[in-house]
């Protein structure tokens, strides 16, 4: 499908952590998965959030990066026919710096090529120039601003997009 989709990079065949697995995120893993909501983010997802959409939204796909039985990283989509919003994407501390975000990013990424995407698009805290680069780097680009986006920081978040101008075709 790589002939149809706008370009980004394909993730390498095995993480850049050894003994990392990616799996579907199930609600077993949510005490792990909120603990480190809570420790990396300013503004952390709740639970019921999670749960809302892994067990009632239809278009939600949530992934877990395992490593030694435990939750290291996890990212979801939602898919909008062929564009797929890119809802969340967090490595722990411990895995910070190591490509494992980057891998996870892309993997996310084609994962939802295989189930049709074709474009992807974001939000994220304009001052988090670390993650910024990260997208970058996975050919996203940014096309705007959501002025006080994340209000109860006062913060704007910057909208980004695989590709072309979302308004393109």
């Amino acid at each position: 499908m790589k002939d149809k989709r706008d370009f980004w990079p394909d993730p390498t065949e095995s993480s850049p952590v050894q003994g990392v697995e990616l799996l579907p995120m199930r609600p077993d893993h949510l005490d792990e998965v909120v603990r480190i909501e809570q420790d990396m983010f300013p503004i952390p997802w709740t639970r019921e959030a999670f749960e809302y959409d892994l067990i009632s939204n239809q278009l939600a796909h949530y992934f877990a990066l395992k490593k030694d039985d435990e939750i290291i990283g996890y990212s979801g989509i939602w898919l909008f026919g062929n564009i797929a919003h890119l809802t969340t994407i967090c490595i722990t501390r411990e895995f910070l710096n190591t490509g494992l975000g980057k891998w996870l990013l892309l993997t996310t990424m084609k994962l939802g090529e295989e189930m049709g995407v074709a474009r992807y698009t974001l939000e994220v805290r304009e001052s988090n120039s670390a993650a910024i680069k990260l997208y970058e780097s996975c050919g996203y680009r940014k096309v705007g601003v959501r002025e006080n986006y994340y209000h109860e920081i006062g913060e704007d978040a910057v909208v980004m997009w695989t590709g072309g101008p979302p308004y393109d075709g």
